[in-house]
């Protein structure tokens, strides 16, 4: 008794280190779930009857196993630990493939990140040489085909996280400027392709390198995975689903372990991606944005989009006014197919124009230099 105490004594003080269980819980046949409150935790136990098994139907090398999840205002391990602000859920492992449970914050986009955190609870050891960085990836893919309703905004959110190796993307922006006459919006037009920049660069060497590494590897170096990496990781992994689906993805690790590669070669992963990494550059990001990812990405970054329509509108406020802008030049996003969406019409474009432009000054004024967003 005398050695077993101090035993007994450090197990009882790691445990009040830990975060409390959440107190409701509801059973499902795919795991328990935790909240604070009856109705979360019937909303999450719902969700994770639906998702669970679509997870597991189309992702080859999954697992068959229940897995409890935690709904938490804060998601975190211990009590006195929390999570960075930006992380909204995580799965903590007992080892590399055997999930102990979910954590996932209370509010959020939950289709979303409950279809992440399944696919690291459910895939098999089959998948060990995928690149750790990919199987991010492979988590919002999975996301994305299960929930079409968070689709686009998955899609934008991570083509913008994308763009920090890319050094941004351009857009083009059409306007017109008076005729002889002065007559608003029947001058000629012109086009003007400009850069948005989102967030710092980092170089492209960064994620090369980080392809070589295990999911092991990855956490040891990143103990919280920078967002610029998801979405390169949510572009290459999308780019294969989308040529030979996720069982072409899956043939490539289990290719890898036959022929005794720790991790799939970034060769073959290119090639199935039909993706030559020197080409990504800000002109073929912008072939990637469609219509809806390219407005919902608008309302995510409106500053950013609204300082590059400023540095081509700019010479025309001063000639027309803030108030004649929209109205006078009838400016435009032209998109890669050729569609066109009026800058007036967008509420944040307007607004963080007027913001940058410092137009309560009056037209004529020069707008200080732009914010990062």
């Amino acid at each position: 008794m005398r050695r077993t105490a101090p035993v007994l004594a450090a197990v009882a003080g790691l445990s009040a280190c830990l975060a409390p269980p959440p107190p409701i819980v509801v059973e499902t046949p795919y795991g328990e779930v935790r909240a604070e409150s009856e109705h979360t935790a019937d909303e999450f136990a719902d969700l994770l009857q639906r998702l669970a098994p679509e997870v597991q139907r189309i992702l080859p090398g999954s697992l068959k196993r229940p897995i409890d999840v935690w709904i938490q205002d804060e998601p975190r391990v211990w009590r006195f630990h929390p999570r960075p602000e930006s992380v909204r859920g995580f799965t903590l492992l007992a080892d590399e493939f055997d999930a102990r449970r979910i954590h996932l914050q209370a509010d959020g986009q939950s289709p979303w990140y409950l279809s992440h955190e399944l696919v690291h609870a459910l895939i098999d050891r089959s998948w060990t040489p995928l690149p750790g960085i990919l199987e991010e990836g492979l988590g919002d893919v999975v996301a994305e085909r299960l929930n079409p309703d968070f689709g686009g905004h998955i899609r934008s959110h991570r083509l913008l996280n994308a763009s920090s190796f890319s050094g941004g993307f351009t857009v083009e922006i059409a306007y017109r400027t008076p005729d002889a006459s002065g007559a608003s919006g029947e001058g000629p037009r012109t086009t003007r392709r400009v850069l948005v920049e989102t967030g710092d660069s980092l170089p492209f060497e960064l994620w090369d390198d980080l392809l070589g590494a295990s999911r092991n590897e990855l956490h040891q170096r990143w103990p919280e995975i920078p967002e610029p990496l998801y979405g390169m990781a949510w572009f290459l992994v999308e780019r294969i689903v989308e040529r030979r689906g996720f069982e072409g993805l899956h043939e490539l690790c289990l290719a890898a372990t036959r022929q005794g590669h720790p991790i799939v070669p970034r060769a073959w992963l290119y090639e199935a991606a039909e993706f030559d990494p020197s080409s990504f550059d800000a002109d073929f990001l912008s072939q990637c944005f469609g219509r809806r990812e390219f407005l919902r990405a608008v309302y995510l970054q409106p500053e950013a989009f609204g300082a590059a329509a400023l540095e081509v509108l700019d010479p025309l406020r001063e000639a027309v006014g803030q108030r004649n802008l929209f109205f006078t030049a009838r400016p435009v996003f032209v998109l890669a197919d050729g569609r066109e969406i009026p800058l007036g019409l967008i509420g944040p474009i307007r607004e963080a124009i007027r913001r940058s432009s410092g137009s309560e000054r009056g037209a004529g004024a020069r707008p200080p230099a732009p914010s990062e967003p």
